[in-house]
């Protein structure tokens, strides 16, 4: 990079507008000109003199979005399953009576996993990108607002790779099957890699003067905010060293997401030289899966129709409906889908669900990884398999099998070798 050139970005990075009411205003050239310096120096610094496509550089983002207050999910859950047409209804309400939020819910589903690997989400109306950024990568991280009630002003969650599809405020339909009857439809406008997206448990309180987690600020108002790469990096440091903490003292629940969010951080700071210190990785259920082609559609029917008749059997019980966690829609390779509860002869304990789903016969084209058979091994007496079928009715069929039974109904034939040396 020639000397001229890099002061000539320096000095647009460092010229600073302000806002209608005074405020600091740091705009997306700004950071588009230190992503140009940034990119340019971990050249110099390496020593390499390889040409770099400027384009691969993301744009760091804070946007702020309502905090999922439905009690029937545990903090490192939220905003992984469709609300119901009450919930919805409930941050109707709040927007219109106490003008906190958005006039609706769509956000529900911001960190849900799809079938497809992907995850697809929200942004608010005051908070999209410029129309000419489609191309762009971003990395957005949502904030919670200053006056909600339940989590003021806590950033509770990481977008990496994404991409904005569209920036219309009637976004993109999401269609069948996250519908809710008797509300309009849900909608997305961005999409990105499910292995570049994470809540983070626990969240990270923010102060908007003290410049840490984003440009220091006398009040942020409407709006997305453009973060530099520095930001960026406080927040995954902050992050991972707030999940490693947690993780030693969590359940197999959520030490099952702690373990995804360490991974998803540390892919986020490899990505994009964010500097935050390494963490193991684990070995995914996905790829246990080679093979075959499971409906994705009918395992995410089955899935939610298990942890909807769940819901519905800890509730009459008197149990509190939170303790029913459907854990694959934020970590695709947990051991299994579902923890609830079950009565035993000992006492209320956890129970394990693993859903298999199909319009075929029961077994057919159903994959059951290493992992699952070990931790089943294991837990004999509190994880089952789910048979969901809907090959016959309106309704699923829906039976439970202990590993045990499943062995001695079915053969488990290996599909996929690891090599290991000699």
């Amino acid at each position: 990079m020639r000397a001229g050139n890099r002061i000539e970005v320096e000095r647009i990075v460092r010229t600073v507008g302000r806002d209608a009411g005074g405020v600091v205003a740091y705009t997306r050239e700004h950071f588009r000109a230190q992503a140009r310096i940034n990119c340019c120096e971990s050249v110099l610094y390496s020593g390499k003199s390889n040409h770099i496509s400027l384009s691969a550089m993301p744009t760091f983002v804070a946007y702020k979005i309502h905090y999922d207050h439905r009690p029937s999910l545990t903090p490192y859950l939220k905003y992984s399953v469709v609300a119901t047409a009450k919930e919805y209804d409930k941050y109707l309400k709040r927007y219109r009576n106490e003008k906190v939020g958005g006039n609706g819910f769509h956000e529900c589903l911001n960190f849900a996993v799809g079938g497809d690997g992907a995850v697809r989400f929200y942004l608010p109306p005051t908070c999209m990108p410029a129309q000419g950024s489609l191309s762009d990568e971003f990395v957005f991280f949502s904030f919670t607002y200053r006056g909600d009630a339940q989590l003021p002003a806590h950033v509770v969650g990481v977008h990496a790779g994404a991409h904005v599809l569209s920036t219309k405020v009637e976004g993109l339909l999401r269609g069948a099957p996250f519908e809710i009857d008797g509300v309009e439809p849900l909608v997305y406008h961005a999409q990105a890699p499910a292995d570049l997206v994470t809540l983070l448990n626990p969240p990270l309180p923010y102060v908007v003067r003290d410049g840490r987690y984003m440009p220091p600020l006398e009040r942020w108002g409407n709006g997305l905010r453009y973060l530099t790469k520095a930001h960026a990096s406080n927040i995954i440091q902050d992050a991972m060293r707030g999940a490693l903490a947690a993780l030693k003292s969590s359940d197999i629940s959520r030490a099952e997401v702690l373990e995804r969010q360490i991974e998803v951080l540390q892919r986020i700071s490899d990505r994009y030289s964010l500097g935050v210190t390494s963490a193991p990785r684990r070995t995914s259920k996905l790829g246990d899966h080679s093979g075959g082609s499971p409906d994705t559609e009918i395992g995410y029917q089955g899935e939610r129709f298990v942890y909807m008749r769940e819901v519905e059997r800890v509730q009459k019980l008197g149990w509190d409906a939170s303790e029913v966690q459907w854990v694959s829609q934020v970590d695709p390779a947990s051991k299994y889908d579902i923890r609830t509860l079950r009565q035993t002869a000992s006492g209320i304990r956890s129970h394990f669900l693993e859903v298999k789903s199909s319009k075929m016969a029961d077994g057919e084209n159903v994959y059951v990884s290493a992992r699952q058979v070990e931790f089943f091994a294991e837990n004999a007496d509190c994880a089952t398999f789910v048979f969901v079928n809907y090959g016959t009715g309106k309704k699923p069929t829906v039976r439970e099998l202990t590993l045990d039974e499943l062995k001695a109904e079915f053969d488990l034939l290996p599909i996929k070798y690891r090599l290991v040396r000699n």
